[in-house]
């Protein structure tokens, strides 16, 4: 069953996307990972910032771990 409503937050190319059903069923398989399908656009984005706010999260936890300590 189809839900033509739906959105869909996929990763492509290292990059978070939402999409709309339309758009979603263009993609050629095997080019994208789906991570979740949400009822409104409104959710699926909230949830892509959340997963980039936790990338960011990782990055600066990374430079730290790099930085020299403070004196």
């Amino acid at each position: 069953m189809e839900i033509k409503s739906a959105w869909y937050l996929i990763e492509q190319d290292q990059l978070h996307h939402v999409l709309s059903h339309e758009d979603f069923a263009k993609l050629a398989p095997d080019t994208y990972v789906l991570h979740q399908v949400f009822d409104t656009h409104r959710e699926a984005l909230n949830e892509k910032s959340r997963l980039i706010k936790l990338a960011i999260n990782d990055v600066k936890e990374e430079v730290n771990k790099m930085a020299p300590p403070n004196a």
